[in-house]
């Protein structure tokens, strides 16, 4: 069997793990990443759009440019609608195997001579020293290794395997499921800036997200897993695109994903979890993409520097803002069509002031 020594084993090929390697090794660690599929892209295109103030110097940092950014949004309920023009960009990403998508660009970044890409991966089993993985045996393409690395970064989705093969107790805040579908039109930029749509029949605890990237246009339910019938989302997708888009329109790719916000408890002294591995899916509308950049940017950081607590704050502090979104999410979770016309109401400043509800989903929105 084949023994590798490394600085860091990235468990996951994603935008959280590639983001880490990227970092790292560009600071001269050497790393080797684990990819349970053939490769680090998806087959299918999809975008996502998530908001910029957390990873914008990032990103500047790294050398990543967004798909596209808008500062403008459009949120609409049943019944009403209000145009917001903010401080605070909508970044989008495209996702998949296309040049310009974002794992594309992130693997462009990575200094090859210190990274080592282990696809059609599996992880058989860990050594432990003193709270410490010491040995990780693999099974990738068929050959066995033994990998022997520093510090690892755990980075393998929402429903992480190597989260589980740990036994990593867990505490789940909310569950989501995303469907969405990218569509090509003959006019550019179809939907000049994002257009989100709060309806319980359409999205119910959630809402639906839409944007175009030149001709390239994508609509995306989100929905909380707990009251969403699976089995009706494409059929509500469908109608919805057919009603808002007029022209004619050819179908590119249809993606779906799951996003799990919580809380993980690791005791391990050299494993960082990060994005959707470490539960990082805002329990509120469900963002992960920026905090599986941000957590990546910061686990490397603590890695680079030796200096564990980096992460560890850093993780205090978002779990700190999860709880208290967490209040939130029950009220969205029974929002009917009514309460979605009252809040849209209020941000157009119509609204009764002594109302709880509104005012706590209110104040999530403060920083937009």
């Amino acid at each position: 069997m084949t023994v590798i020594e490394c600085d860091v084993l990235v468990v996951g090929a994603g935008p959280a793990g590639l983001v880490s390697s990227v970092i790292l090794s560009n600071k001269g660690h050497s790393v080797c990443i684990l990819e349970k599929n053939q490769g680090s892209l998806s087959n299918n295109i999809k975008f996502d759009i998530t908001e910029g103030q957390r990873i914008k110097n990032i990103l500047d940092e790294i050398g990543i440019k967004e798909n596209k950014k808008s500062n403008i949004s459009e949120w609409f309920s049943p019944n009403h609608k209000f145009i917001l023009e903010s401080n605070i960009d909508d970044l989008y990403f495209k996702r998949g195997y296309d040049n310009d998508s974002l794992e594309n660009k992130l693997i462009s970044k990575i200094k090859k001579e210190k990274v080592r890409f282990f696809y059609k991966t599996k992880i058989n089993s860990f050594k432990y020293s003193d709270n410490k993985i010491t040995d990780v045996e693999i099974i990738s393409d068929n050959k066995k290794y033994t990998i022997n690395p520093k510090f690892l970064i755990i980075s393998d989705g929402p429903e992480s395997a190597t989260r589980n093969k740990l036994k990593i107790k867990t505490h789940i805040y909310a569950k989501f499921i995303g469907y969405g579908m990218v569509i090509h039109t003959k006019k550019n930029n179809y939907i000049s800036h994002t257009k989100i749509y709060f309806d319980q029949n359409l999205a119910p605890g959630g809402y639906l997200y839409s944007g175009s990237v030149g001709k390239e246009t994508f609509f995306c339910i989100v929905a909380d897993k707990k009251i969403i019938k699976t089995e009706l989302i494409d059929q509500k997708l469908k109608s919805f695109i057919n009603e808002k888009i007029k022209d004619k329109y050819k179908q590119i790719s249809t993606f779906k994903g799951t996003g799990i916000s919580g809380l993980v408890e690791n005791n391990y002294e050299n494993v960082f979890f990060t994005g959707g591995a470490a539960l990082l899916n805002d329990p509120f509308l469900a963002y992960g993409l920026n905090y599986a950049i941000e957590s990546a940017y910061y686990a490397a950081k603590a890695i680079n520097n030796n200096k564990a607590s980096i992460y560890t704050q850093y993780l205090k502090e978002i779990q700190n803002n999860f709880k208290d979104m967490s209040f939130s999410r029950k009220i969205w979770r029974n929002a009917d069509n009514k309460f979605f016309d009252k809040l849209i109401k209020a941000f157009n400043g119509e609204y009764d002031m002594n109302d709880e509800k509104i005012n706590s989903i209110l104040e999530l929105f403060d920083e937009k």
